[in-house]
């Protein structure tokens, strides 16, 4: 734990020159000291302490957090990475504790567990943190990791690097992984095959019970501040550079028969998007500056977090953020699957595999790879092409996904009863 402290302390040293501008600034201070000293009080009652980074996995864990938190009495902890994550956690879940996720130093994390008296520390997807884990486990807390998977680069540097990590897997419970394929790729980790459990994702059930309580159309027309669209819909879903790249050039070109949103996934780019809009003549309007949008002449920028599931609602086209880069790897396909929309994107949907691959073969996905393919496609769409999509197989392929919060429940409920 030691070396691993200096290692922590030399390489922030380092990295001093290029935090500097952000240190000083007083939302960053308030954020640096919540993650060295944890914003809860000490509870001689045990919490269930879980964690997850940033908005996407927070949502996918919003139907456990309801389950957990009706059977432990809100002896929640919800640790949260980003600064987004936990602005919209804050928000979303007032009948448990929100708090910035620790750093990584040994004498941060037994101040955390000090004051959280974790029962069991439950990790969504992937996060190993090597004094975390080490200590937590030293206490002898069940370490649960949930909705597991592995990437293709980062299973490409645990390989390189298993002899540094190995230790820390091991101390690790249970992995809950979302497919035979995950399941695999941890085997080859070395963990051993009695600690891995198919669980499935959690986001195919999230997905399921968010479209049972959706708003009306006319619901959310009135928080966009727009009329009813006289066209289709086209919604840019969660937007990185690369795939506004696909899009704004043909914007121009197919404007006139269809209404467009951008809703990126790092509000912090939204300068970068508009740049991008004036520099190739296309109008917008960025939701937060006006009191009305006029959807039929101007591109939507939406920039709120939390509502991307609702503005599928009301989509007819869903342009995938994420698939055209590979380190991506592409977002939540479960969301617009659910709903029965047609979905566009590029070729790298590899954190959802399974399921992409499924929409694939129904023609569900249509894979493209550059804006002339994507201007092609929109226009035999305009055509008529494409409109007979299986809505209903869209659908079932999320329903034959559902079941993983049952199964992760089942193993929380063993692991504190162990």
């Amino acid at each position: 734990m030691l070396l691993i402290d200096i290692f922590y302390i030399s390489l922030s040293i380092l990295l001093l020159p290029f935090l500097a501008k952000y240190i000083f600034k007083s939302e960053y201070i308030k954020l640096l000291k919540h993650r060295f000293v944890p914003d809860i009080k000490y509870s001689k009652k045990k919490r269930i302490w879980i964690h997850a980074v940033s908005v996407g996995e927070i949502k996918s864990i919003k139907t456990l957090i309801e389950q957990l938190t009706n059977t432990y009495n809100n002896r929640i902890a919800l640790s949260v990475t980003t600064p987004a994550g936990y602005e919209f956690a804050k928000r979303e879940y007032k009948n448990i504790k929100v708090i910035n996720a620790p750093f990584d130093f040994s004498f941060v994390i037994k101040k955390f567990i000090e004051k959280i008296n974790p029962r069991i520390l439950i990790l969504n997807e992937l996060e190993i943190w090597p004094n975390w884990i080490s200590i937590t486990h030293k206490n002898k807390i069940p370490i649960l990791l949930i909705n597991a998977r592995i990437s293709d680069t980062a299973f490409s540097r645990y390989r390189k690097y298993i002899f540094l990590f190995k230790k820390f897997l091991n101390m690790i419970d249970f992995f809950l992984v979302q497919s035979e394929f995950s399941r695999k790729r941890f085997s080859q980790l070395g963990i051993p095959d009695y600690k891995i459990k198919i669980c499935g994702n959690i986001k195919a059930d999230e997905a399921f019970s968010a479209s049972k309580e959706l708003p009306s159309h006319q619901e959310i027309y009135n928080f966009l501040k727009i009329k009813p669209p006289q066209r289709k819909v086209i919604t840019l879903a969660s937007s990185h550079l690369s795939d506004e790249k696909i899009l704004i050039p043909i914007i121009n070109k197919i404007k006139k028969d269809f209404s467009l949103i951008i809703v990126p996934r790092h509000l912090t780019r939204i300068h970068k998007i508009e740049k991008e809009l004036k520099n190739n003549h296309i109008k917008y309007q960025l939701w937060s500056k006006f009191k009305e949008i006029d959807i039929n002449n101007n591109v939507l920028i939406f920039d709120k977090i939390g509502y991307l599931f609702k503005i599928l609602h009301i989509t007819h086209i869903v342009l995938m953020g994420g698939t055209f880069d590979k380190k991506i790897g592409g977002h939540n396909l479960y969301e617009p699957a659910v709903l029965g929309k047609l979905i566009i994107g590029g070729p790298f949907y590899n954190n959802f595999p399974d399921v992409g691959n499924e929409l694939f073969e129904d023609s569900i996905y249509l894979l493209i790879n550059n804006s002339e393919e994507l201007l092609k496609t929109v226009i035999n769409i305009k055509k008529g092409g494409f409109c007979n999509i299986n809505k209903k197989k869209a659908i079932k392929s999320i329903l034959n996904r559902k079941g993983s919060t049952k199964c992760i429940s089942k193993h929380i409920q063993n692991l504190i009863k162990s």
